[in-house]
């Protein structure tokens, strides 16, 4: 699952395979929700005659069992996401499950379907192996068989519900994948999955007050209903985030960087070996809009940007030279001036740069960046950089 608010946030754990693990504040409730449950209605008294101490020791191993098998589900993601040469910046488990932050979007509905369907597949796997083992390799009656076969079907109910066909769930970018070979077009597959996934928040935030209700009527409160209509409320805030990225993608793919970029004077012209302090005596006084094109001997070898001197600590912004802190030319692939905003924005943020240079046949023509689309969209520049910040 991939939910963009939570992202990125909480408590760094360690990393897997180079990829860091998150906890975010509103795992630690459900965790201690999930040990809650079965120590005291997954593991009855009367079962092997287990007193309260071991039922809460089983408790504890099962929730942190279940939640190793959440992991398991976002590192199958995020490793086929590697597979597609995507960055993957960290995985956060969180209050409903977990998410994989990959810094960007699918290119092709094929990497699409296979980044979301492969989480469910392997909590799939999960579920199947924890139920065997669970039949036919442990005794009947015993607690152990019992905590085994519970993980196995929470496994399969994991994998179930994250196919469900609303976006963000796995199911719903399945959906975007399909829709999106059918058509040919991206922004209406987001659009399609995100509306159904609207109306499948809508559906489970219904079914779950109702059911609220009933079980008030009837003296009868649980969890379930709750919880549903919990996470209802979720995806449908979710889903409505993705109906916005899909019109922001629309308008993006309509506009040209030609149209956008920063031309020469703009970008001033600065040699590599200059110190950064020397080139900007006031940082205050810089604007964001700024763009160097570094050069030595007379031959650009970069790009900088007043962002990047803004974001110096009081040390490297004395210390540091251009070529410190530059882009050099080999590190980036230009953009050309029919390319459009979609694609620049989506570079800006892979290649983690504020500006990338527009070249025609060999020609610097301009560069263009963050602040430059933001203007062409309506929605301003970014904040003002305060340069005190990074001291």
């Amino acid at each position: 699952m991939r939910f963009g608010m939570f992202g990125g946030q909480g408590i760094k754990v360690g990393r897997i395979l180079g990829i860091p693990i998150r906890l975010d504040l509103s795992f630690f409730f459900v965790f201690a929700l999930v040990v809650f449950l079965i120590a005291t209605q997954i593991m009855p008294d009367a079962m092997d005659g287990l007193g309260g101490a071991e039922r809460w020791l089983y408790g504890l191993v099962g929730g942190a069992v279940y939640f190793l098998s959440l992991l398991v589900h976002e590192l199958a993601h995020s490793l086929m996401a590697r597979r597609y040469g995507m960055e993957v910046s960290s995985i956060t488990l969180f209050f409903f499950g977990g998410v994989s932050l990959i810094r960007e979007d699918s290119q092709r509905p094929g990497q699409e379907f296979w980044i979301a369907v492969v989480g469910p597949l392997a909590s799939l796997v999960l579920g199947a192996g924890f139920t065997f083992v669970a039949l036919f390799a442990l005794s009947d009656g015993t607690a152990l068989r019992n905590i085994v076969f519970v993980l196995g079907v929470l496994n399969c109910i994991l994998a179930a519900f994250n196919m469900l066909p609303g976006f963000p769930l796995d199911g719903g970018r399945v959906m975007r994948s399909l829709v999106w070979r059918l058509t040919g077009s991206r922004h209406r597959a987001t659009r399609a999955s995100a509306r159904l996934g609207q109306l499948l928040g809508a559906a489970m935030i219904v079914y779950g007050i109702g059911g609220l209700l009933t079980e008030i009527a009837f003296f009868d409160m649980g969890f379930n209903s709750l919880w549903l209509a919990l996470i209802g409320f979720l995806l449908m805030t979710q889903a409505a985030q993705g109906v916005k990225a899909a019109e922001l993608e629309r308008d993006l793919a309509s506009l040209r960087v030609g149209e956008l970029m920063l031309e020469p004077p703009v970008a001033r012209t600065a040699e590599a070996d200059l110190l950064v302090r020397v080139l900007a005596p006031s940082r205050a006084q810089l604007d964001q809009q700024d763009v160097f094109i570094v050069a030595e001997g007379g031959i650009a070898v970069g790009i900088a940007s007043a962002v990047q001197i803004l974001l110096l600590d009081e040390e490297r912004y004395q210390s540091d030279r251009l070529r410190d802190i530059m882009l050099a030319a080999d590190q980036v692939q230009p953009l050309q001036p029919d390319s459009g905003a979609d694609e620049a924005l989506q570079r800006l943020q892979k290649e983690r740069t504020f500006v990338l240079p527009v070249v025609e046949r060999g020609r610097l023509l301009g560069v263009v960046g963050l602040e430059q689309i933001l203007k062409a969209l309506g929605q301003g520049p970014p904040p003002r950089l305060d340069p005190s910040a990074g001291a």
